[in-house]
């Protein structure tokens, strides 16, 4: 009953949590000549680690965790031997520390349920249909992720030194995941399977296995140095605003991933290695094309706690805190009623206000600007505040969407009539 009830829930116009869009993301539409090679040998050869040789085809900057640079391969290859729905590279001062390997990702196979139905089906009968298509997709992913599971673990036996070994990493009961560690000499395939839902093999030197999610040198600092460290990622802009600089979106494609977006950007901000599909896989997301099911509420005080922070949420948006934790250096993640009418208002003004600083939002005391705010029947959409102008009373805010690299700005009067939660990180 709660599966078909999540069904109907993802079904219905206007309950969604999260937005649709349009970013598929450059790699599936990707013309590499890297399509459908299988990659194993150019990814292991002792050359590409010890630095004399580069990583093949052409890479996408995505963002940094700490002193740590990411990118995504803008092809599908193989590797071992299977195909892979994204590849990752981590590098640090140049030099590569790790190269992670997607194999099946639910929210990827899945995306966004909004098929067409047909018109002439009653209510029970579409329903019936919802549920059958659901259970047929089921089906078909669960066969890919056997598949893939199986040959993987046959793959790296074979090639391994031994028996793997049994390892977990991370400290919070949320975020903890028992892995399995393929050594093979100088490197280590680290195996993570989620059950139905994640496939990742992380490769890296034997000799620099991770033993938590956060970066090493966060993790090696007291507490005090850690708050200085976020610190120092607050700027004063030239306008006036005050800001959280090295934040950027970790697009989110066709899935209904705002909630967990907007908290893997700020989880990398704090200096944790996580991302959108782990977190989705660590938050109980169903295989449903729908948020509604999973437990994403444990999560953010589970970030919060694998960087060492604390977390409040409330469903008051308290324009004082947000302003404190904002200097601090602590993104505000702010789940709010969405109208695609204000989302294009505000893309627009981010563009006048580019080109003309003295350029304002419509004035919020105007009957006719409030009545056009989203109300309480609009869907819910994640956000991750980054900063404020304090004379214009303009919150600075980043989506989860590719090509949003530049904050927009909403007036703190909009922010706080249309905030539905509100989570602050702080020490």
């Amino acid at each position: 009953m709660k599966t078909l009830i999540s069904l109907i829930i993802a079904w219905i116009p206007g309950v969604l949590f999260a937005i649709p869009n349009s970013v598929f993301g450059p790699v599936l539409f990707s013309k590499s000549p890297l399509n459908g090679q299988d990659l194993t040998p150019q990814l292991t050869a002792s050359g590409l680690w010890s630095g004399k040789n580069e990583l093949p085809g052409e890479w996408q900057d995505e963002s940094k965790v700490a002193e740590a640079e990411i990118s995504y391969l803008l092809a599908r290859p193989k590797f071992l031997g299977e195909e892979v729905v994204l590849l990752r590279a981590t590098k640090r001062g140049g030099q590569l520390v790790s190269i992670d390997a997607t194999f099946a990702d639910a929210g990827s196979f899945f995306g966004y349920f909004d098929e067409e139905m047909p018109d002439n089906l009653s209510r029970r009968a579409t329903l019936k249909e919802i549920e059958a298509r659901t259970a047929k997709r089921q089906a078909e992913f669960s066969e890919l992720y056997t598949k893939a599971l199986d040959s993987l673990r046959e793959q790296l036996a074979a090639s391994g030194d031994g028996r793997p070994k049994t390892a977990k990493i991370g400290h919070t009961r949320t975020l903890r995941s028992e892995v399995q560690d393929f050594r093979a000499g100088d490197l280590t395939f680290r195996l993570l399977a989620s059950d139905q839902r994640l496939i990742r093999v992380t490769v890296t030197r034997s000799s620099e296995l991770p033993k938590s999610w956060l970066e090493p040198s966060i993790e090696a600092l007291k507490p005090r140095e850690r708050l200085g460290w976020l610190q120092e990622t607050v700027r004063k802009d030239p306008d006036g605003s005050i800001s959280i600089g090295d934040l950027k979106p970790i697009p989110q494609g066709y899935k209904p991933y705002c909630g967990i977006n907007s908290l893997a950007m700020t989880a990398r901000h704090f200096g944790l290695h996580i991302d959108e599909d782990w977190l989705a896989a660590a938050g109980g997301f169903k295989n449903t094309g729908s948020a509604q099911g999973s437990e994403i509420l444990s999560l953010y005080p589970a970030v919060a706690a694998e960087a060492g922070f604390a977390l409040d949420r409330s469903s008051r948006f308290e324009e004082s805190k947000v302003h404190r934790a904002l200097e601090s250096g602590f993104p505000v993640i702010v789940w709010r009623r969405f109208s695609h009418d204000r989302d294009q208002l505000h893309t627009e003004f981010a563009k006048q206000y580019a080109d003309d600083p003295a350029a304002v939002l419509p004035d919020p005391t105007q009957t006719a600007e409030r009545e056009s705010w989203p109300d309480d029947s609009a869907p819910l959409h994640a956000s991750v505040l980054t900063g404020y102008h304090p004379e214009r009373r303009e919150f600075l805010f980043l989506e989860s969407w590719s090509g949003r690299d530049t904050p927009r700005r909403m007036r703190a009067e909009e922010m706080a009539a249309t905030a539905y939660l509100t989570f602050v990180f702080h020490p």
